[in-house]
Formats: structure tokens, sequence, C-alpha cells
């Protein structure tokens, strides 16, 4: 259960988004507003991110305790909030020590820092590490444009518990910024440099601001001195050891030489000991020896296990948990399978034949499925379970080198190992000793499966949780093969971990899906545009401007009040229409000067041209101003006149060529909700492996005439080498993805809105089809509205034929381009009369 801290801060962030961001820096307004837009992260991670700026720009960059405090308006509340009972608040308010008791129970929780120290729990497969290095970025551009606010870091550095944490942490160097950045920002991170330090030798020597540093917590860890008892070495010392100490020493004392530091400390569980009550350990203590001397900006702990001992950390700030992520379609769905009282061999038998059966060879994404065997030592790996597993594949024809070792003995295949989500992996089985937990993402991992008890509780849980990532269309289940022995471990470590258990994950149901949409070919088409620019030309000297004010009529602007209602007549309720009944009269005091100033503004003229405009029509400065004063209406009076007279209007257009492409700022997310996610099709799964279409995959189409109209025509037109490709474009409305559309009046919005057409058919003679689909019941208010029209815009009242309409005037410039709306696109006949239409257009 989330805690009253995280529960009031989520409804706050959630009133400041529903607000727009109010009292946000515009740097910050225009970072997030862009990165909605674009979807490139899930919306956790924004979720997450908004919580961090809200705490940062709206919430002061406080302490935990600080927040904690200020949440409770009576102190009553407060100890409830601390876990405090009733009777227990009752006896501690005639207390002559409360205040101090308060005071220790709540350091107890947050501890005693003074600088902001806060949680960020997602799941796996949530996109921490990108989420980690959006939080970077964000903070980067503020201080840039705002140098002296001390709320926003300009440096960073990233604690990883250990080497295979760094190996996956690359990916905030290498991920593509121009998915979460304006592009007026890019620039600014140009200026950040990149230490990993990857083992005890790698130096370090950052260059003023703008660092990213990212260790293993050993590496630059405070060292606790033990006495030695050898002589010689307490005389000397051992020269590498002591080599060792220096370059941490030396590394400590570089990142203390930073300012503005943020600290960013990843699967921060670690750092929060066993217990809740438990000493924090080094990585703890090494953070607080840095901020005595440089005061650090915060503290930014991510993790996915956000409770100790099925109590939830204090300092949580976001959490979006395991349960969640298999709801919202970030994680697969799953099966945990007990096998209890079984052999061995016979239990290697068992998950063999469900593995191969249900997955086998099939790839997913183009990556062959995997299962991951957990073994509790390598002499356990060696002499049992690999020896046992090659038999059993032999005996069903599984070629044995699908099998990977990987352990510390085993080094060579490392390599191997880290490109085992790739689609040149041949590797399907994978045997682990202490490898492929945390940090290890492979998302084509299907199964795992844990073979012995192994030493540790916390190795049961991490490991096999690893087959969760989602992939493709996320219908591809997870399989957890366990013993009864680990199948116990493991329920009890999900209900102190994550505040959830086997059976609820067994039956979690996904929600919605969430699917990633990937370029597979670059899709654009070269089209004419008409540019008109509108050119207004000075009409000969500003005396010659003649202004009829006997026109002027103070009645038409005139302010009125109007009075109706329903009142009572003779006994009856009757409704009188409303009518004026009275003036509001407006009067300025305005002087000549400001006149002039409203009209030149509205005019462009210069104020000397316009005092002449108005002596030139018999206006004398006191005379103006008096009427003004009186007559308010008279100023905007006067600029109508002075725009239809002193300025000729010229159109001038303009024919150029552009190039419409389909594919900009790939790759971005979507989310389905299940029902519909049958409307999602990726390449992949298609029976054929046909040269037209999937520009992009998957596709997601908007209804079941979409999805069988693209599937005939992949089909049909195959053979036709006339047919360069099929695109189908309406899966994505968005101008930022997406440059082909048409502008047209929509009768719905009443203004000009964007259309983006279903399908483009391209031709190797260069002629194109567009195609909208449509269901039946639409077809008579579109042939009504098309029959009845007459030109006027008032006359447009059906979106269909509205879009159309938009069509033809992209089309009077295009005529490469022909369009068709199909009613009823499931029916053959209608399928076959476009099939001829295309014939002709492609002869």
């Amino acid at each position: 259960m989330d805690s009253i801290f995280l529960q009031h801060i989520q409804k706050r962030v959630s009133d400041w988004r529903t607000g727009g961001y109010q009292g946000a820096e515009r740097e910050t307004l225009n970072i997030l507003n862009y990165i909605r837009r674009v979807s490139f992260l899930h919306e956790p991670q924004i979720e997450a991110l908004e919580t961090y700026v809200f705490l940062k720009e709206i919430g002061g960059n406080k302490p935990s305790l600080e927040i904690f405090q200020s949440i409770f308006s009576n102190e009553l509340d407060l100890m409830r909030a601390l876990g405090i009972s009733d009777k227990e608040g009752f006896e501690l308010a005639y207390d002559k020590n409360k205040g101090k008791k308060i005071d220790l129970l709540l350091k107890d929780k947050f501890g005693d820092t003074d600088y902001a120290n806060q949680v960020y729990a997602l799941t796996m497969g949530s996109g921490k590490t990108i989420l980690m290095a959006v939080m970077m970025l964000y903070d980067f551009v503020l201080s840039y444009y705002h140098k002296d606010d001390e709320r926003f870091a300009k440096n960073a550095l990233v604690f990883a518990p250990d080497t295979t944490i760094i190996e996956s942490l690359k990916e905030i160097k290498t991920f593509d910024y121009a998915k979460v950045l304006p592009k007026e920002y890019q620039n600014i991170i140009l200026n950040i440099k990149y230490h990993y330090l990857e083992n005890t030798e790698t130096p370090l020597a950052p260059i003023g601001n703008y660092n990213i540093i990212v260790s293993n917590s050993q590496k630059i860890i405070l060292k606790t001195r033990r006495a030695n008892n050898n002589a010689t070495l307490r005389l000397f010392g051992d020269r590498n050891e002591l080599e060792k100490r220096e370059i941490e020493n030396a590394r400590l004392q570089a990142i203390r030489q930073l300012s503005q530091l943020a600290i960013f400390v990843d699967e921060a569980h670690h750092s929060y000991g066993k217990t809740l009550e438990g000493t924090l350990k080094k990585t703890r203590q090494t953070i607080d020896y840095l901020h005595e001397n440089t005061p650090l900006v915060s503290v930014i702990n991510l993790t996915g296990t956000p409770y100790v001992k099925n109590e939830m950390i204090a300092d949580v700030v976001y959490h979006f948990g395991l349960k969640a992520g298999i709801e919202r379609g970030i994680l697969k769905q799953v099966r945990i399978l007990q096998y209890g009282n079984v052999r061995s061999e016979q239990f290697i038998q068992e998950i063999v034949d469900t593995f191969w059966g249900e997955y086998g060879d099939k790839r997913l994404e183009g990556r062959l499925p995997k299962i991951a065997f957990y073994a509790a030592s390598i002499s356990d790996l060696r002499e049992e379970l690999k020896p046992k597993l090659e038999k059993i594949m032999e005996n069903r024809g599984i070629a044995i080198d699908k099998v990977l070792e990987y352990h510390t003995e085993a080094e060579e295949n490392r390599d191997e190992f880290f490109k085992l989500d790739t689609g040149e992996s041949r590797k399907q089985f994978v045997l682990l000793v202490g490898k492929g937990t945390e940090g290890w993402n492979c998302r084509s991992l299907v199964s795992c499966a844990l073979y012995r008890k192994p030493k540790s509780s916390i190795f049961v849980l991490q490991s096999s949780t690893r087959c969760l990532r989602s992939i493709g269309d996320n219908s591809t289940k997870a399989n957890i093969f366990l013993s009864e022995e680990n199948y116990k471990i493991l329920d009890h470590e999900l209900k102190n971990n994550f505040a959830s258990s086997i059976s609820e994950l067994n039956t979690q149901e996904q929600k919605t899906v969430e699917h990633t949409l990937n370029v597979e070919k670059r899709g654009v088409v070269r089209v004419k545009k008409v540019l008109k620019d509108i050119i207004a030309i000075q009409n000969g000297e500003p005396s010659e401007i003649k202004i009829d004010f006997n026109k002027f009529k103070p009645e038409d602007y005139q302010s009125y009040v109007s009075e109706g209602g329903i009142f009572m007549s003779d006994g009856v309720a009757g409704y009188q229409e409303a009518q004026a009944t009275r003036k509001v009269y407006d009067k300025n005091d305005l002087t000549f000067y400001e006149i002039i100033g409203i009209i030149n503004r509205y005019t462009h003229l210069p104020c000397i041209a316009i005092e002449k405009v108005m002596t030139g029509n018999g206006k004398k400065r006191d005379d103006l101003t008096k009427e003004v004063n009186e007559h308010p209406a008279l100023i905007p009076f006067v600029i109508q006149n002075i725009l239809k007279n002193a300025y000729q209007y010229e159109q001038k257009t303009e024919t150029v060529e552009e190039e419409l492409e389909f594919t900009k700022q790939y790759p971005f997310k979507i989310s389905i909700q299940q029902g519909r996610n049958k409307l999602v099709v990726y390449k992949e799964n298609e029976d054929d492996n046909g040269r037209l279409g999937f520009h992009i995959n998957p596709y997601n189409f908007d209804s079941a005439d979409e999805k069988d109209l693209f599937k005939y025509l992949r089909q049909v037109l195959e053979p036709s080498e006339a047919i360069r490709d099929v695109y189908f474009t309406g899966g994505v409305s968005n101008a930022l993805h997406n440059d082909f559309y048409f502008e047209y009046w929509s009768p719905e919005k009443k203004r000009i809105a964007q259309y983006f057409p279903d399908f483009l058919i391209e031709t190797t003679g260069g002629r194109f089809l567009v195609i909208e689909t449509k269901a039946v019941g639409e077809k008579a208010d579109y042939e009504t509205n098309k029959k009845s029209y007459t030109g006027e815009l008032a006359g447009i009242t059906n979106e269909v034929f509205a879009k159309e309409l938009g069509f033809q005037d992209f089309q009077s410039v295009n005529k490469n381009f022909e369009y068709k709306i199909i009613f009823n696109a499931l029916l053959q006949q209608e399928q076959i009369k476009l099939f001829e239409q295309i014939k002709k257009l492609s002869n």
C-alpha cells in the first residue's frame, strides 16, 4: 500500500499537471510539453519526471522530512502518519519531552539529511536508466539558463551496485536526446562529458561543469582502514593496494570539487540496509562525506523494489509497481509454475518440454526466445545441470549449440551473453551462476528456471523475474519454473519487496498494451505546395487618407445589459425573452499621445503620420481626445478606416516542391486498450514476408475495415511490379511524426484541422492513390452533403466530405494524386472495385 507521504505528493503533482504546470520555468514547460508530444517515454517515466520537476521547482527542492511535516495541519494527524496509535498519541500529548520524541521518530523515518533525498520506485522494464538520463538533461538545461539557481544540478554522479549495472547504464550516453529535448536546447548537451569508471585503474579528471560520472560504488566509496599484522606490509604496504587507494582518494577528491552535484543511486535498495532499522551502508556514508564539502543539489534513488519487510521506504515520492507494469502492458503476463517432489532430471525435462512446446524457435521481433537456468554454483551447473540438459535436448532433436554458459569461470562467453537480445544470436538455453540479475535487459527472455536453492533469498526474486520485460505486441506470456522450496521463497520476497504475491501475478490481466513504433523503411513523397503571401503596400501620403467621421455611430458600439427570464403573469409562469434594459457607459481618461499610440500599434503608421491623418480630416488634438474619452469605440472606428484606406493588399503565390516524410522522430510509444490490441499488426507475425507495407512496425489500425483492406492490398498488389509500396499512414495522426496530411475546414471543430489519410499507394510511374476507409453508416450523410454543397463554407456539414474537399485543394497542384473513399472495406465487391482503379492508375 502506498504511504500517506507518497499519496499526498502524487495528489499535488496531479493537480499541478491538470493546471498546466503552473509556476514552472519557461524552459521546463517547453521540455514537458515536447516530451508529451513526442511520446518516446513510457507514461510512468513522464509521471516520475513530473514529480521530480514539481518537487524541485514548486516544492523548493526540500528534504523529505520538511515536506512530510508540511503535509499535516495538526499534530494528531502527524503522529498517526508516524504510526503512533491514538492511545499512544494521547499519552504523548502530555509528555514534557513530546517534541524531542516526535523529532526522533521523524529522523528515524526520514533520516536527518539536509538535502533532498527522494526515491523513485519503478518496476523493471519501465525505463529507469532513461528516466535518470532525462532528469540529468532537464537539470543541465535549467542550470544553463539559470546559472545562479542552486536547485538545478550542473554535474551528476551515478552510483551503480556492480559492473553489470554499469554496462546497462551506458544507455545514458547512447540514447537519442532529440526524443526528449526540443531543438533549441540540444546544443547544451554537446557540453556533457561522460566518465565511466569501469575498473580500479580508470582515472577521473572532470573538466568544468556538465560532467556525468558513472561508477560502481566500490570504486569511489570510503574505505575502512584495517590493522595489518604483517610488519613488512605495515611498514611498506602492499603496492597494488596503495595504488588503488590513491586512485580512489583522487577520485573522491575530484568529485568533491564539482559544484552543484546531484547524485543518482541506481538499484537504491542496496543502500537502505537489510531492514528499515539497519544502519545505512557505505554508499550512504560516501554521499554524506561528499555533501560535507560541497552541498549536494539532491540525491535521487531509483529502484524496482521499494518495500523492505513489506513496508514502503519512507522517501518514496513516485511508485509504479510490478502489478501496474503488467496491467499497463509494459511487462509480460506471467505464469509461475511450482514443481513439488520431482527429481532434478525430471524437473529439467518438464521445463524443456514446456519451453520448446510453447515457444520453440519462433522469433519475437526477429529474436529467438530464450530461457535462463540459474544454478546455485558453478560445480552444480557443470556437473549436474548442463549434462542433464544436453542429454534431454539431444533426445528431442534440439541442437546443443543453442546452449550458452556464463559465469566467472566462463568470461570468454561475455560478448555472446551481451548479444543475446539480438537477431544474430542463436543461443536459447542460457546457464548462469551469479550473472543475469539486476541490470540485465533481455526482452527475448521468456522463461526462467531456478535449479536448486540459492544462498540468497533476494536472488530468487531478482533472477526469476528477469523474463518479464515486454517484447513485440506483448502477447507472449512468460513462464517461471520453480521448485517447491523456491516457489515459497519467491512468494515471500514478492510480499516483502513488491507488496504482491504469486497468486496476484498469476491472475493479473493487462488492461492496456504498450507498443513501440519503429521505422522499417523511410517513407517520403515529393509534392507541390502553394505558398501564399499577403503584402500590404502603403497608399500615398497620410494627409490624403479620408475618414468620414459622420459615419461613426456610437450606438453601434454601445454596451448594454439585457434582462429576461420566467415570470408569473395571472398565476401562470411564462418565459420572457431577454431585452436591453439599460446601457453600460465606459469613459476613459486617455491623453492624446496614448490615443495615437494605440492607433499606431494596430496600423503600424508612424505617430506623426497618424496626427497628419487626424489633422487632414478636421480633428484637432483636443477634439479627438475629448471624443475618444466620451466614446472609446471611436478608436477602432479610426483604425478600421486607416487600414482600409492607407494600404493596398496584394496576394502573391508561389508553387514550391516539398518532401513529406512519414517517419519523423521515431521510435515512440503508443498505449492501446486490451480490447483493441487485435488491431495492432506486427510485420513478423504476418504469414507472408512481402515487400509491400510496414514502413513502420507495427501498424496500429483504427478499425477492422482498415486492417482487412491492408491485408487484401498486400496480397493482390504484391506481384505487380508497377506498385512501389503501400503505406498505412492513418495510424500516426501527429504532425511531429508524420508530414502526410491535408488541411481542411472541419464542420465539427469549426476551424482549420489536419486530416491524415488512411492509405497511400505509390506506383513506379510516380502516381499515387490516397484511400480513406469509412463505415457504411457514414455514406448517406456524406452523399447528402456532397449533392447539396454549393461552394459556400456554411454548406459543409459532413466531416468525410470536408476532408475530400481538403484533398481537392491539394490535388489542384498535385495532378498525380487521386482520391478514393471506401465505405465498408470488408465487402469483396468494394475491394475488387478498388483493385481495378489501382490497375488503371499503374498502367
